[in-house]
């Protein structure tokens, strides 16, 4: 989140008001300077700004597929504790070696490449995919995932498939896979830039 006045970074800070703590999120530029060099960046408190922030990603992406999808990601990684990422481009990986091998059988299949000529890159193929084959295995047996777990995730997964997905939570990893960033235009206004680049204005409950 940044200040619209100076394009410093905003900073979250806690108040404590009558002995209550209150978090509120103030441009850095303000609070180390004073007025010196930015003059009217406002103070926002974090709950009704995270309101703000959930009624533009609801009314942007219409609750739809895509927040779905970024829902069950986050789950199957904290439930599972899988590193999901690696194990997908892991078997792209060997995908795509295992067609390399095919389309080499073929050439030489047709007699348009020496079979000789091409053991070197069926060695340079088969190491890879050994290597791929034992770090796939590593990340299986780190990260076993039990029935039970198995389980929670299927049922996590049905709930958001049934569900209208509104967030009604501020969820602060899927904000930030969503959004870009935040530009603080006023104390009732602030700006959002969405991922890819679409921009909205909403406002700020004093």
């Amino acid at each position: 989140m940044v200040c619209g006045e100076c394009g410093s970074a905003y900073r979250r800070q806690v108040w404590n008001i009558h002995g209550r703590k209150c978090p509120v999120w103030r441009c850095v530029s303000r609070f180390d300077n004073g007025t010196r060099y930015c003059k009217h960046s406002p103070s926002l408190h974090e709950d009704k700004l995270h309101k703000s922030i959930l009624s533009a990603i609801n009314e942007y992406y219409g609750c739809g597929d895509n927040i779905k999808e970024l829902l069950k990601g986050n789950i199957e990684q904290a439930i599972a504790g899988v590193s999901i990422k690696e194990t997908k481009e892991i078997q792209k990986r060997l995908r795509e070696i295992d067609d390399a091998r095919n389309d080499y059988i073929t050439l030489i299949a047709s007699g348009t490449m020496d079979e000789e000529a091409m053991d070197e890159q069926f060695q340079m193929l088969y190491a890879e995919e050994q290597e791929l084959n034992s770090r796939l295995k590593a990340l299986e047996e780190n990260n076993n995932i039990d029935n039970n777990k198995r389980s929670q995730i299927s049922k996590a997964f049905q709930e958001i498939d049934n569900s209208s997905c509104e967030l009604t939570e501020y969820n602060d990893m899927l904000v930030r896979k969503l959004i870009e960033c935040v530009r603080v235009v006023c104390k009732t206004e602030i700006q959002i830039i969405f991922k890819g680049g679409k921009e909205t204005t909403v406002t700020v409950e004093k």
